[in-house]
């Protein structure tokens, strides 16, 4: 590590295949594979890579990958990237892998392998979290464990959390880890049950008394709750090529913006914008062109 950063991350490294079908095919036949996109996974590595790319300084706290190809292209890409790291690779260990199968009819299909990189966060080194100015933590339930001892030094440090639960209930050892530390917390609903969103925001805000609540809602946009006011941003408009990370580069989005001093309005228009144009062609994407959308540049809310 080359000393401390803007925008810290800890979840899991994986490598991710989308791969994109005319029609999700029925048990024992098949389908013709129209494109296929290498990408990476939990959230927490893509915040990373896209927060860098809209110009803060980041670094990643993730498991060890294996000595293969599919290893040293996700070190190959957090180094393009200028992601700050200390992870290697390891002889003894497989790479985990996502592969996720889309459609036209937005069926969206996914096949995990991802024990071992689960496996490997046990002893992750958490130091780059407790010097960052702020801390990105994935809080999957699968992930409880290491993520409570994240949030644990993290706070412990005194340095301000963004806990994303990815649409998982927030588990009780999480809420009693991040208790006080008043975090930005982060989640998602399908867009059939977007008349929720409110009821959730609430019930986060009762739970863990953060600075702000943000529900992610796929097309429909986002809110941000906090004390007193609530916001919403429509998503940005774009062509859309998939969505596997769009969370997690909304994440980098607010991150970016709030780390910038903008108000919560401001940064979930910002939020949105980057959300989107992660899921468009390349070029679109600010982690790959480099050059971050203005927040005054991004459409008032409804």
């Amino acid at each position: 590590m080359d000393g401390a950063v803007d925008l810290a991350c800890f979840s899991y490294l994986a490598g991710a295949r989308l791969l994109a079908v005319d029609r999700y095919p029925a048990a024992d036949t098949g389908a013709e594979v129209h494109s296929v996109t290498h990408s990476l996974a939990g959230d927490g590595p893509i915040t990373a890579i896209t927060a860098r790319g809209l110009g803060l300084r980041t670094a990643l706290a993730a498991n060890h990958v294996g000595s293969d190809v599919t290893g040293s292209a996700l070190l190959s890409r957090l180094d393009g990237a200028g992601v700050q790291h200390q992870l290697s690779l390891q002889a003894a260990t497989m790479t985990a892998e996502l592969t996720i199968i889309t459609d036209r009819t937005g069926t969206r299909t996914w096949f995990a392998y991802l024990a071992p990189a689960y496996a490997g966060l046990a002893d992750v080194d958490l130091s780059a979290l407790t010097t960052a100015r702020l801390t990105y933590i994935d809080c999957y339930a699968v992930l409880t464990a290491a993520a409570t001892r994240a949030i644990t030094a993290t706070a412990r440090a005194g340095v301000p959390l963004m806990l994303n639960l990815g649409g998982d209930p927030l588990h009780p050892d999480i809420a009693q880890a991040a208790a006080g530390s008043r975090p930005i917390v982060q989640t998602s609903l399908p867009e059939n049950q977007a008349h929720h969103a409110g009821d959730l925001a609430d019930d986060l805000a009762r739970r863990l008394a953060p600075d702000v609540v943000l529900v992610t809602l796929g097309s429909l946009g986002a809110i941000a709750h906090q004390v007193g006011a609530r916001h919403r941003a429509p998503a940005g408009d774009g062509p859309i090529i998939h969505t596997h990370g769009a969370g997690a580069a909304f994440s980098a989005g607010f991150a970016a913006a709030h780390l910038n001093g903008h108000d919560t309005s401001t940064a979930l228009r910002q939020a949105c914008l980057i959300g989107t144009a992660h899921c468009g062609p390349p070029g679109s994407h600010p982690g790959r062109s480099g050059t971050p959308p203005s927040p005054t540049g991004v459409p008032a809310c409804p």
